[in-house]
């Protein structure tokens, strides 16, 4: 089941990794569910968190506000989204991530993140299957970054428990 307070720590880890990263200020956007599976941005960073709480984190951004981000972060002007700037951008969404699943705590702590995946393109299906994607527009002087969240918890069934019966000494 879809729990608003999983949004918590991606706001929090992303306004402490945008400050420290790209000194540039966030705002918030209102919460809303998102029906549609298709990215809407031109630039996506999806992330997979896996354990306790399984889904994707989806950063989404158009790439004007992807390079002007990879430029704060690198220092020096990024006239195209080459190779480095996708690099960044990839890197920023996996430092928040990372930095949210710690924020979870004692409630949710085995948690993983998988390596991004940077996808360049509008329109393109990334399907959460069966878990709803609970939304939020950051606004930052670079322009807006969406973020969409699809995370739910872990149920282990009893079927698939496996017990292993003690070895017989002999």
């Amino acid at each position: 089941m879809l729990k608003v307070e999983f949004v918590n720590p991606f706001l929090e880890a992303a306004f402490e990794v945008f400050e420290t990263e790209t000194n540039l200020k966030l705002g918030k956007g209102p919460l809303s569910v998102q029906q549609s599976s298709l990215t809407s941005q031109e630039v996506s960073v999806l992330i997979g968190v896996t354990g306790e709480i399984h889904g994707q984190v989806i950063y989404g951004m158009s790439a004007k506000v992807a390079k002007k981000i990879a430029a704060e972060m690198m220092g020096q002007p990024v006239p195209l989204l080459d190779g480095l700037a996708q690099s960044a951008i990839s890197e920023l969404g996996n430092m928040i991530t990372g930095l949210a699943t710690v924020k979870f705590g004692k409630d949710y702590a085995n948690l993983a993140v998988t390596p991004p995946t940077l996808i360049v393109g509008t329109k393109v299906l990334i399907s959460t299957i069966d878990i709803q994607r609970l939304y939020i527009v950051l606004m930052s002087e670079a322009g807006d970054i969406e973020v969409s969240v699809a995370l739910r918890e872990q149920v282990i069934s009893d079927e698939l428990r496996v017990i292993h019966p003690k070895k017989a000494v002999g």
